[in-house]
């Protein structure tokens, strides 16, 4: 028998059709491309014109706010009228547990305020008239005397309270005089807010807290432009304050009168150095609101104990110029 023929017909898949709808979609998820309009070719002059008119503006708005704004005051003034400057030295482990008791203390009795670090980056004076610019009406120094008369040489000139929280060095004789505790307990002193005003003396541009002594005179002293002190070999001390609280000569040296104490100590004899003359009875005291010494050969004058070299000074008496936060136990 003859083999039998399968045959095998294979369909053809017909491609499936698209809907309305899938047509419509994949026509809009064709994009058009967009023709952007051609920027308009500027002149030279435009340019310029609309360049000129921005810096008006620009100039008109500055104007605005400037008089809008107080005058000294930065507009970011700090929420706090209270700044405190910490000495270079405090940086150490030795004051860490000291100086976090005062920074809570302060907290507490709510006059905490900005901080500052003393380094060979921060200058005392910056720190101080940013400060000042910025709305702060009480600087506080955190240190030594070294530091405070520093302080008081720059906020002199400035109308804010000094404030002292004497830490650490052990010389702090500034702060003792004022009535101002160590440590932690001179934040009590500074909330309590004690505030004096006392007379600063100026030599030429400099200010001086204590005194000017001059040893082994050779240049004459005018005082108020009325008379002459000349003692020949002798030594002359110019008063504002005694500091050290050792003069013995003078019964009170008055802070706030408004005019130096000159004691004039003569040059002392063969006789007075073996204790056969008396010494005390030659000494002379003078009163004085300014001082005038010229030489054409170079002097010494020790300005709070450091020596300094003039040929020409003019010495002034500040009435009143230093505003400081004073402590109940105060000997001034």
């Amino acid at each position: 028998m003859p083999p039998k023929t399968i045959e095998v017909k294979i369909a053809k898949k017909s491609a499936p059709k698209k809907s309305g709808a899938s047509f419509a979609i994949s026509k809009e998820r064709i994009k058009k491309p967009v023709l952007k309009p051609i920027a308009k070719i500027r002149t030279f002059d435009e340019i310029i014109r609309d360049k000129t008119a921005r810096a008006k503006v620009k100039r008109n708005i500055t104007q605005e706010l400037v008089k809008m704004k107080k005058p000294g005051i930065d507009s970011r003034t700090y929420s706090s009228p209270y700044a405190y400057i910490y000495a270079d030295y405090l940086k150490g482990v030795k004051f860490e547990k000291i100086m976090r008791g005062v920074e809570n203390r302060l907290t507490d009795l709510g006059i905490s305020g900005r901080i500052h670090r003393l380094s060979q980056f921060k200058n005392l004076e910056e720190i101080i008239e940013e400060d000042v610019k910025r709305g702060v009406s009480t600087v506080v120094v955190v240190g030594d005397d070294a530091m405070v008369k520093e302080a008081i040489n720059i906020t002199a000139d400035l109308n804010v309270a000094l404030g002292i929280i004497p830490v650490g060095s052990g010389e702090d004789s500034i702060a003792a005089l004022l009535g101002v505790p160590e440590g932690v307990a001179a934040c009590d002193t500074l909330s309590q807010r004690i505030v004096d005003y006392l007379d600063i003396g100026k030599i030429n541009n400099k200010i001086f807290l204590s005194r000017l002594s001059i040893f082994g005179q050779r240049t004459p002293i005018v005082c108020d432009g009325k008379y002459e002190i000349f003692s020949p070999g002798g030594d002359i001390v110019i008063y504002n304050l005694d500091l050290e609280n050792k003069e013995k000569l003078i019964k009170k040296i008055n802070v706030k009168d408004g005019r130096f104490e000159v004691l004039v100590k003569p040059k002392e004899t063969l006789g007075m150095k073996l204790g056969f003359g008396k010494a005390k009875s030659n000494y002379s005291l003078f009163f004085a609101k300014e001082i005038i010494m010229k030489s054409t050969a170079v002097f010494s004058i020790y300005v709070d104990g450091k020596k300094n070299f003039y040929k020409e000074v003019e010495i002034k008496i500040l009435p009143k110029k230093l505003k400081v936060i004073v402590g109940k136990n105060r000997l001034i």
